[in-house]
């Protein structure tokens, strides 16, 4: 079933009265409880595109739809709610709160939602149940991206935006946070959409949007999809 569905979409910066087209004219379509992997080198559109979706920024023209919804239309409230109703964010900088424990951090995420997951669930399937009282000076990179993504996905959202979620780990963590989004996706059919530079990650994706230049350049649905744990770094 259809989730988000993109119409045209451009996204025009002016800077030094040139114009620079972040997005041009872009045609997508993403169904519901898959796993997408936007690829393409830096500049290429795909962090454009990501905050098209999650509505940090509108598009310069086009049409965007959430769920037969068009949002691009929304008022800031309006999107303020949207965000805080279906979406969850995972950056590649962790932005935990230093002075709260990891149990902490994740009930933050537990405030913004309407049915929130059980944290203590949610902390025993990203492997941190034991370490819920420690701080993030006394964590791994790896630990504490998990306490981000536990602290996301606790408010139960509809998509989950990871951008560049692995890109300052090394490749034995990286392997396990994209294990734990693929088990995530499976567990509560979560919409997890990466964006990423890294092309092995998209052998574990539903679809591969590949982008270059503005533009999406391919889209290809995976028929095997790879375990997380498997993939051969790029």
């Amino acid at each position: 079933m259809e989730l988000y569905k993109l119409e045209k979409v451009s996204k025009i910066y002016h800077v030094a009265n040139e114009k620079t087209h972040a997005l041009d004219h872009i045609d997508l379509n993403i169904n519901k409880g898959e796993i997408v992997v936007i690829l393409g080198p830096s500049g290429s559109g795909k962090s454009t595109m990501l905050n098209i979706l999650s509505g940090i920024d509108n598009p310069t023209s086009g049409k965007v739809f959430f769920d037969n919804k068009r949002i691009d239309k929304l008022n800031e409230k309006e999107l303020t709610n949207y965000r805080k109703d279906n979406l969850g964010f995972i950056f590649q900088s962790y932005n935990l709160i230093a002075n709260l424990n990891v149990l902490e951090n994740v009930e933050l995420g537990k405030e913004l939602a309407k049915e929130p997951l059980n944290i203590k669930d949610l902390l025993e399937l990203v492997g941190l149940k034991e370490h819920m009282k420690k701080y993030p000076y006394q964590l791994s990179g790896g630990q504490m991206q998990r306490v981000a993504i536990a602290r996301a996905v606790v408010k139960n959202p509809s998509v989950l935006f990871c951008d560049e979620p692995t890109g300052a780990l090394d490749e034995k963590t990286g392997k396990i946070v994209l294990s734990l989004l693929q088990e995530i996706n499976q567990k509560y059919h979560t919409t997890i959409i990466i964006v990423t530079h890294n092309p092995s990650i998209a052998l574990m994706a539903n679809t591969v949007v590949k982008m270059n230049s503005g533009r999406i350049v391919s889209i290809t649905k995976n028929k095997d999809i790879a375990r997380a744990l498997d993939l051969r770094w790029a």
